[in-house]
C-alpha cells in the first residue's frame, strides 16, 4: 500500500526519520516497482536563463558553500546553461564514445568464470544509459540515479533533478521555495532504491572551465553585434538638391537599397558604397574564441581538437590518440569502482541471486588500445611479407603521408657506367689488400695501383 507521502515529510520536517518501508514481495518475473519514488514529488521550478557572467558563477559557488542553508540550484542553472556550447558538446561526445564503444562482462573472481547471466542482464538499454549518466556525473557533477521498477532485464530508472540536491547533506528539496521540506534520500526507504554517482567531485570538471564557456560565449555575441553593425558596407549619397522632401526621398531610397540592393534616386545624386575594414577586429575576437575553445578542449580530452593545418591537425591527433586511452581508461576504473561497490549490490539486494558477492563488473580492453610502438613493431614485421594499404597506416599512426619515397632504380642509373665499373674495381682491389694484410700481417705487402678498365 502506497504510503502517506505528506506525513512522510511532516515527519522529518520534525527532525525524526519516516518509518522503513516494508520490502516488496513481488517476484521479479511479475515486476517490482518503487511505490515511494522521489521523482514523483519533485515541483516544477523556474530556471534562470538571463545572461551569465563571472559574478552569476561566484554567486553560484557562494550558495553551495553557505553554512546553514547550502544550495545547489544556481550553479546546476549555469551548467545547463553553458553546456551547449559546440566545442564542448563535442569532446564530451568523444570522451563518453572513448568509453561506451568497450565492451565489459561480469566474473567471479575466485574461479574466473564469467557469470554469463548477469553480464546480459548488464547487456541492456538501460544499462547503456546508465553508463551515460555515470559519464555525465563526471563531466556535470553529482548525479542521483533512483530506480522506479526492477522486471527480468527490464530495469527503469530517472535522474533526478541535481539542482533539487544538496549531497553535503544527503537531502532532495522537492519545492525549493520551502526551506523546511526536503526527504533524506539517504534513509533506509530510499537507499535500496538510489545510486549516488560522482559524491567526491559534486561540482564535476566543468566547473574548472565555467569561466571560458562564459566568456566564448559573450565574446561571440559581441562579434555577432559587430558583424551586424560593420559588417555590412556603408552606403552614402550626396546630392545637389537642398529641398527637404527630396532629401526625405534619397534617405528612403537608401533604406530600401540596403534591403534590396536595387535603388531609384533623383537626378544629381551620387550612391556611395564604402566597404569595412576590420581585420583588426577579427583578430581580437576571433583569436579570443580560439584560445577559449582551446582551454575547454585540454580540460576534457587533454588537448587541442581544433587544429587548422595539416601539420597541427596530425600532432593533435597524435596527443589525442596517447592520451584517450589514458583518460578512458580512468573514466572506466571510477565506473568500475561505482558497479562493484553500489549498482551490483543493489541488483542482488533487490533479487537478482544469480549475482554473487565474487562477481565482479570488468571491462573487455579493446584489441586497438595497444601501445602505439608495440603496435608499429608489429605492422612493420607484417609488411616485411605482406603488402599493406598504406592509407590504413596514415590514419592509423595520425601520419600524414604524401607519396612514395624516391629511389635509385637499376633502369635509370645515375652514375656513367664506365666509372661506376672503375668504382666497383676499385673496392674489389681494397678488399683483396685487406684480405692479404690480415693472413700475412707480419710480412706486409706494397699495394699496387688497380688497372681499370
Amino acid at each position: 500500500m502506497r504510503k502517506n507521502t505528506k506525513q512522510i515529510l511532516n515527519n522529518r520536517n520534525r527532525g525524526g526519520f519516516a518509518p522503513v518501508a516494508k520490502a516488496d514481495t513481488q517476484s521479479l518475473k511479475s515486476g517490482k516497482r518503487n511505490t515511494d519514488a522521489i521523482i514523483m514529488q519533485i515541483a516544477k521550478s523556474y530556471k534562470d536563463r538571463s545572461r551569465k557572467d563571472i559574478q552569476t558563477w561566484r554567486l553560484a559557488l557562494m550558495a553551495i558553500e553557505h553554512i546553514d542553508t547550502p544550495r545547489y540550484n544556481r550553479y546546476f542553472d549555469l551548467v545547463d546553461d553553458l553546456k551547449t556550447d559546440g566545442t564542448f558538446i563535442k569532446n564530451v561526445i568523444l570522451r563518453k564514445t572513448a568509453t561506451l564503444s568497450v565492451g565489459f562482462q561480469i566474473r567471479n573472481k575466485k574461479t574466473g568464470e564469467i557469470n554469463e547471466e548477469a553480464t546480459e542482464l548488464l547487456n541492456q538499454k538501460w544499462f547503456y544509459r546508465y553508463l551515460n549518466v555515470q559519464l555525465d556525473a563526471i563531466i556535470y557533477g553529482l548525479r542521483l540515479i533512483e530506480f522506479s521498477e526492477f522486471n527480468g532485464h527490464k530495469i527503469k530508472f530517472s535522474v533526478l533533478p541535481s539542482r533539487n540536491t544538496v549531497p553535503s547533506q544527503k537531502r532532495i528539496y522537492p519545492d525549493l521555495s520551502k526551506d523546511k521540506n526536503f526527504i533524506e534520500y539517504d534513509s533506509p526507504i530510499h537507499k535500496p532504491w538510489i545510486i549516488e554517482l560522482n559524491e567526491d567531485d559534486p561540482l564535476g570538471l566543468i566547473n574548472n572551465i565555467i569561466p571560458n564557456l562564459i566568456w566564448k560565449r559573450n565574446v561571440a555575441q559581441s562579434w555577432a553585434e559587430f558583424c551586424e553593425k560593420f559588417g555590412m558596407p556603408m552606403i552614402s549619397a550626396t546630392t545637389n538638391n537642398n529641398n527637404t522632401s527630396h532629401i526625405d526621398n534619397v534617405e528612403k531610397q537608401l533604406l530600401a537599397l540596403a534591403e534590396a540592393s536595387v535603388g531609384v534616386f533623383p537626378e544629381g545624386t551620387t550612391v556611395k558604397f564604402d566597404e569595412a575594414n576590420r581585420t583588426d577586429a577579427y583578430n581580437v575576437y576571433s583569436k579570443f574564441i580560439e584560445h577559449n575553445s582551446n582551454e575547454i578542449s585540454g580540460v576534457l580530452v587533454g588537448a587541442n581538437t581544433l587544429g587548422s593545418n595539416d601539420a597541427n591537425r596530425s600532432n593533435t591527433e597524435v596527443h589525442e590518440r596517447s592520451l584517450d586511452f589514458k583518460i578512458s581508461q580512468s573514466d572506466r576504473r571510477d565506473i568500475g569502482f561505482d558497479a562493484n561497490d553500489d549498482l551490483l549490490p543493489l541488483l542482488k539486494t533487490q533479487g537478482y541471486s544469480y549475482i554473487s558477492d565474487d562477481d565482479i563488473f570488468e571491462w573487455i580492453e579493446s584489441k586497438e588500445e595497444i601501445d602505439l610502438t608495440k603496435f608499429w613493431e608489429i605492422v612493420k614485421g607484417i609488411m616485411e611479407e605482406f603488402e599493406v594499404d598504406i592509407e590504413w597506416v596514415s590514419k592509423t599512426f595520425n601520419v600524414p603521408i604524401t607519396g612514395k619515397k624516391q629511389t635509385q632504380t637499376n633502369n635509370q642509373p645515375t652514375v656513367p657506367e664506365p666509372l661506376m665499373k672503375a668504382i666497383l674495381n676499385l673496392i674489389k682491389n681494397e678488399a683483396l689488400y685487406i684480405t692479404e694484410q690480415k693472413d700475412n700481417s707480419s710480412q706486409p705487402q706494397s699495394w699496387k695501383k688497380p688497372e681499370y678498365s
